[in-house]
């Protein structure tokens, strides 16, 4: 084959949905050559430098019509070779997408495999891998019945949430009855776009005890790879809201085997075949436990910490996967850095009065990165008001313990007040 059908330049791939706090996805793409056509609801300014052009359903199409929309694009621009989407919440739609115009993609059974987070477990549990005890909760006797069978601790949530959205942790049946009010008055999901989903339906899951993980992973042609492991730091109960987290992992190099093995395995699974997998998992006195498994690229601080630790590119990969490129990366075997991140969360909601010292942060040479949502002026709804946060930052060292103490030295610089709404 000639080297330039391995270059990503100069190809055509529609990308499928956009959000400006993830605008890093879209602008690697284009530094990678590529001619991007976005599919999305609107035209958006933010993105205008780097989309080649647009097709624009309305939020209320079917997904035949969104199908029937790309056809007619298709017939005055031939050179699209591939789709991909880096959003949890259009998964589904991607592989519609791709099986329709025949890309290279996941099945759409792979694809709500990995959405729905009760059928997630009922399929590994099926293949023989291990899951975690549930149940499915479409109305109040489900609730009851799901106490009743699972007990205590538990958790629940949405089953077709992303982000950790709306997802609770209660100890006896209170909690859980306040939970299940809760979840069913408040929930939405801000991201979600095109794929419609049913909104009433809740998981109730035995509660996992043990650190936490995720790893980072591509398919291409059914074989799953292995490129990265991160630690996440403690969540603050009974809210699972991301709170850091350590690239790479405290752990030894066999239990990072164990959950490299798990991740594989249970990918095989559940169908992926091709496109990039956020795996979480849980390390328990009975070894590596998965929590969730998304078919798509890790959000906030993984891109890059990926890039800086085991030097491999997940967006290229994706691309190349999309495109029927063989993935031409190779990750690192020995980690290149360590970071440690933390997510700047307020104790309570309120109107963000003041940041102080977040600029010097751009200089600092020990910062990795740092990407803010919000400034002086703006609300930041917190749990259970909502599920926001100022921003986070990323900050590297020669070790694990290097990094904590550049991280303690870099927060030590920088405050920020909450005044009551």
């Amino acid at each position: 084959m000639n080297n330039d059908n391995y270059s990503l330049d100069g190809k055509s791939i529609l990308l499928i949905h956009i959000i400006e706090k993830y605008a890093y996805s879209l602008r690697h793409m284009k530094k990678l050559g590529l001619r991007i056509v976005v599919l999305h609801s609107q035209k958006e300014h933010w993105a205008e430098e780097y989309v080649d052009d647009w097709i624009i359903p309305s939020t209320d199409m079917s997904s035949a019509e969104i199908l029937e929309l790309i056809r007619k694009y298709l017939q005055k621009d031939t050179s699209i070779a591939g789709a991909i989407t880096f959003w949890e919440e259009e998964v589904p739609l991607a592989a519609e997408i791709c099986n329709e115009f025949h890309w290279i993609g996941n099945s759409i059974e792979a694809a709500l495999n990995t959405r729905s987070k009760f059928q997630m477990h009922e399929v590994l549990r099926e293949g023989h891998r291990p899951s975690i005890p549930q149940r499915l909760i479409i109305q109040e006797s489900d609730f009851h019945t799901a106490m009743e069978e699972i007990g205590f601790p538990s958790i629940m949530k949405p089953i077709f949430g992303s982000d950790s959205l709306f997802v609770v942790y209660i100890t006896n049946a209170q909690e859980a009855k306040n939970a299940y009010e809760y979840i069913r008055t408040h929930c939405e999901f801000p991201d979600e776009m095109f794929y419609k989903y049913d909104k009433n339906a809740l998981v109730y899951q035995k509660f996992i005890e043990g650190p936490e993980f995720s790893i980072e992973c591509y398919c291409q042609d059914g074989t799953p790879h292995v490129v990265a492991i991160h630690e996440k730091a403690g969540m603050q109960l009974p809210f699972f809201v991301e709170s850091g987290g350590y690239c790479p992992p405290r752990i030894s190099p066999f239990e990072q085997e164990q959950l490299s093995n798990e991740a594989k395995a249970s990918l095989c699974v559940l169908g992926v075949t091709n496109s990039l997998a956020h795996v979480e998992m849980k390390l328990t006195a009975n070894g590596p436990q998965i929590i969730e498994v998304g078919s798509r690229l890790g959000s906030g601080d993984i891109f890059k910490n990926v890039c800086e630790v085991y030097a491999f590119d997940l967006i290229k990969a994706a691309c190349e996967i999309a495109l029927g490129i063989p993935v031409t990366q190779t990750p690192s075997s020995k980690p290149k850095k360590f970071i440690r991140t933390t997510v700047f969360i307020p104790e309570k909601s309120g109107i963000v009065t003041s940041m102080t010292g977040f600029d010097s942060l751009k200089n600092n040479p020990n910062v990795n990165e740092l990407s803010l949502y919000k400034k002086v002026g703006d609300v930041v709804k917190v749990p259970p008001d909502g599920f926001e946060r100022i921003g986070w930052v990323s900050v590297k060292g020669n070790d694990a313990n290097d990094a904590e103490q550049n991280l303690q030295k870099v927060c030590s610089n920088i405050s920020y007040e909450i005044a009551p709404m």
